[in-house]
Parts: structure tokens; C-alpha cells; sequence
């Protein structure tokens, strides 16, 4: 399938999102690694990944890291349009 990328990037990208999910303080480590090497192209999958750090810096009450985070998230969900980043993005934004 030609949407479908599958590299270190987002297996480290999609690890974070399972640990924040859960509430694990690992989290934001894997995030940030994922941050590092992720394409800037991906716009959208880069915008879930500040969602996924805002999540997990929620979680370890940072929540001036979560806001950064957040704000950025929002920016680049409102340049794919996402309906559901942005969504996830109020939810977690009604957290702070």
C-alpha cells in the first residue's frame, strides 16, 4: 500500500502514543526520539505526535511542556484540516 510507511520514526512514534496512552512517564522519552528523526513532510502524523507529547507531559503535570506542545499540534492539524486531531487536540486542551 503506498500510504503505509513503516520505519524506525514511526514505530517509535506509535510506541510513545501507546505509552501515553497508558499514562507511562517512558512516554515523552520515546516521543521526543521519535521527534528528532520524524519527516517534516508528514505533516499530519507530526501532529499527532505533539498530541501524543502534550498527553504524556499532562500525565507527568507539565503543563507548560503540554501547552507547547498543544499549540503546535493545533497548527499543523489545521493545515491537514484533520477533523479528528483537532478533536483530540480540544479534549486534551480542556486538560490544562
Amino acid at each position: 500500500m503506498l500510504s503505509i510507511f513503516l520505519n524506525g520514526a514511526h514505530l517509535a512514534r506509535w510506541q510513545g502514543n501507546v505509552l501515553a496512552l497508558l499514562g507511562e512517564e517512558s512516554a515523552v522519552t520515546s516521543l521526543y526520539g521519535a521527534l528528532e528523526v520524524m519527516d517534516p513532510t508528514f505533516v499530519r502524523a507530526r501532529a499527532g505526535l505533539h498530541a501524543d507529547l502534550a498527553q504524556a507531559h499532562l500525565t507527568r503535570t507539565e503543563y507548560d511542556d503540554a501547552g507547547t506542545h498543544l499549540r503546535q499540534a493545533r497548527l499543523l492539524a489545521s493545515r491537514t484540516g484533520s477533523v479528528r486531531q483537532r478533536r483530540r487536540i480540544d479534549l486534551l486542551s480542556a486538560r490544562l
